[in-house]
């Protein structure tokens, strides 16, 4: 399935987002996903982190540099880092990638 169609499943008809402006979210979160993971093309299981990235950078598009904002009883607060709570999967993911690219070699010290 396409990644424009899996963000159109997880945001609601209210929200009217174009599919142009929605393959420009997705291509920024590839892009930078990409980069934290250290290839070029964006891995398949790291497409639903994609998505669920991308959902959120919609949500925030208008409320960009918000860190805490309060009304009522109700709360609002953005993190500045989009990807940060996929830092422990994207750690993950390096280590397994720089352990399975490794030469297959070992020194052992005495």
């Amino acid at each position: 399935m396409e990644l424009i169609e899996r963000v159109r499943k997880r945001i609601s008809d209210e929200e009217e987002v174009s599919d142009e402006v929605l393959a420009e979210y997705i291509d920024t979160m590839s892009d930078r996903l990409c980069l934290r993971l250290g290839t070029n093309i964006l891995p398949r299981l790291f497409e639903s982190i994609c998505v669920d990235a991308v959902v959120k950078m919609h949500r925030r598009a208008y409320y960009e540099g918000i860190t805490s904002e309060g009304a009522a009883n109700i709360s609002t607060t953005f993190v500045d880092d989009v990807l940060s709570e996929y830092a422990d999967e994207i750690a993950l993911y390096r280590e397994q990638q720089s352990n399975s690219s490794g030469s297959g070699k070992v020194v052992h010290f005495i």
